[in-house]
This record gives structure tokens, C-alpha cells and sequence, in this order.
């Protein structure tokens, strides 16, 4: 049976899953390939490159993960940073977002390693949050890259088992995952 021939992106859709199931730093073209039905020179035909690739699927995921991050929490300032940190880490916490996540670490390790790519694309990502953040915070623009930061160094604690250090730090209570995020 002949494959048809998918848009860019259906590819992106079909690589994500793959991805957010897989993880990046093992990603190479032809699992890739498989998971969107299709030929891993489809892929660089569609795409130009793996890093052409790449950075157009981690475009893709932050577009997919602002706006889970939107429907979740709606635009709204918060009245205290303290409030904001926690919905946001219990939102990040939660089944649907613990990919992302471990995606976001895959993008920082190669970008501390030395990836132009990664290095970009993580940029690009943390300017998308910091903007998303600003425009939640109580202080705005100028206190957004705080809460940022103590978000990110608490998802780092999280991933090497401090979550109660993380928690401390924030000043989350300790919850069970998922709790604030359904009445965020």
C-alpha cells in the first residue's frame, strides 16, 4: 500500500506524540519517520534538515503547550506571585504536562552541550513563557523572569527527587499531582 504524501503539519502533529512518548536526545529519523507513516527522506524532503526539523517540531510543541498552559489558566493577573507559581507548577506537575517537561529538559541538556539548534530554539521557548508569564504576573513584564526561574528550579528539584525542597521554595504546599491544576 503506497503512503500518501502528509503536509508539514500532520508531520509536526504525528512527531510530537512521538516525541513527547520518546523523548528528543534519542530522537533520530527513522523511528521518527515510522511514527509519522512515512520515509525519513519524506522528512528531510519536508523539512530541509534534522535540525530544520527539530526546531520546527519544538516550535510546534511550545505552540501546543501555551495554549494547553491558556485553556487551563486563562489570561487573568493574579493577585500575588505566590499564587501564580503554584498554579503553574501544579499545571506542569499533571499527567498532560510531565511530557512537555521531559522534552524541555531533552532541549536544555543539548543546548548546554553545545547545540546551536536547541540553544536557539530553547530562546525562543523561554521568550514565549516569559511573555505568557508577564502577562499573568501581578507585577507584570519586570517580575515575570523571577517567576519563571523559581518555576524552572523547581521542576529541576522535582526531577531529582526534591520535589519537597521545590515545594518549600516556592511556597507550594505539598499536593498531590494534578490537584491545583483542575481548579487552576
Amino acid at each position: 500500500m503506497a503512503r500518501g504524501k502528509p503536509d508539514k503539519q500532520a508531520l509536526l502533529s504525528a512527531l510530537s506524540g512521538h516525541v513527547l512518548t520518546h523523548g528528543l536526545n534519542t530522537a533520530s529519523l527513522r523511528p521518527m519517520a515510522a511514527a509519522a507513516n512515512t520515509s525519513d527522506r519524506m522528512l528531510i524532503y519536508h523539512f530541509g534538515s534534522k535540525d530544520a526539523l527539530i526546531s520546527e517540531l519544538l516550535e510546534f510543541l511550545a505552540r501546543r503547550m501555551a495554549a494547553g498552559l491558556d485553556d487551563a489558566l486563562p489570561e487573568r493577573r493574579y493577585d500575588t506571585e505566590a499564587a501564580l507559581v503554584r498554579d503553574v507548577l501544579a499545571l506542569m506537575r499533571s499527567d498532560p504536562f510531565r511530557p512537555y517537561v521531559r522534552v524541555w529538559f531533552d532541549i536544555v541538556s543539548a543546548a548546554a552541550q553545545g547545540s546551536a539548534a536547541h540553544l536557539g530554539a530553547g530562546r525562543a521557548i523561554m521568550d514565549v513563557f516569559l511573555d505568557w508569564t508577564a502577562r499573568r504576573h501581578p507585577d507584570g513584564a519586570a517580575a515575570a523572569p523571577r517567576a519563571l526561574t523559581l518555576i524552572e528550579g523547581c521542576l529541576v528539584m522535582d526531577a531529582v527527587g526534591h520535589a519537597g525542597t521545590a515545594d518549600a521554595a516556592s511556597g507550594s504546599p505539598g499536593q498531590e499531582v494534578g490537584d491545583q491544576a483542575q481548579t487552576g
